[in-house]
């Protein structure tokens, strides 16, 4: 039975795409190969119970999608040259996030040492405990 253009309710298919793989496969967006269903661009399934539906789409629905789009040489460049710059985004965070590491790494390691001032103070503190009183004043000598 339709359901919403194109989409339709029946038993799953064997020579089906998911919507993931479709996108992939076409190149387009999640959200296009959506919009295709809906328009009727492509036909498709809606397989599962309420709540844990998944919809499928027919392997020739995309074949023929496939084939009227034809290999477009301006549209294979421009695609090239979006994987070679997703390859390149994703080596990037790669190093931002080891480099975030090592930072994390430094900013411990000079945690756990005590600043010049720290230093000074607790030697002032321990000459202070030697003397025997605060301010450094001496004990009178007992007579």
């Amino acid at each position: 039975m339709p359901n919403g253009g194109g989409v339709t309710t029946s038993t799953e298919s064997t020579h089906t795409f998911t919507v993931a793989e479709a996108s992939q496969l076409l190149g387009v967006s999640e959200r296009t190969i959506w919009r295709y269903l809906k328009s009727g661009r492509l036909e498709g399934e809606t397989v599962g119970p309420s709540g844990s539906q998944r919809t499928l789409i027919a392997r020739h629905s995309v074949d023929d999608l496939r084939a009227e789009r034809g290999r477009d040489p301006e549209v294979e460049v421009l695609r090239a040259e979006r994987d070679r710059l997703i390859a390149e985004l994703a080596q990037a965070q790669a190093e931002r996030e080891a480099l975030r590491a090592r930072v994390d790494a430094m900013h411990r390691a000079i945690s756990h040492r005590k600043s010049f001032s720290d230093r000074a103070a607790d030697g002032v503190r321990s000459a202070l405990t030697r003397v025997g009183r605060p301010g450094g004043a001496r004990r009178p000598a007992a007579g």
